[in-house]
């Protein structure tokens, strides 16, 4: 392999390991609004922080963290068990 194929299987190997070392995740429990972060490997499905909640608990939960980490989260309705691909399928 080349120099430049080995940096770049290592670099997605580094990201697939650091994303798979966030903290654990709180299950779906029940359809409503749920605070949940995306993933940048879209196979692991989102992560939830919070939730089944009312939107404006969800939005105040929200708002109320840093407005770095509120901007990338999402206030997502959940009717059901996500699939793979959380609320982008």
């Amino acid at each position: 392999m080349s120099n430049r194929a080995l940096k770049v299987l290592f670099g997605l190997s580094l990201a697939a390991a650091l994303n798979a070392c966030g903290p654990p995740d709180t299950n779906y429990t029940q359809p409503g609004w749920y605070l949940e972060k995306p993933r940048q490997l879209f196979a692991w499905g989102p992560r939830f922080f919070k939730g089944p909640m009312s939107y404006e608990a969800c939005e105040a939960e929200r708002k109320a963290l840093p407005e770095s980490t509120a901007e990338t989260m999402l206030c997502i309705k959940e009717y059901a068990t996500p699939g793979p691909y959380g609320p982008y399928q």
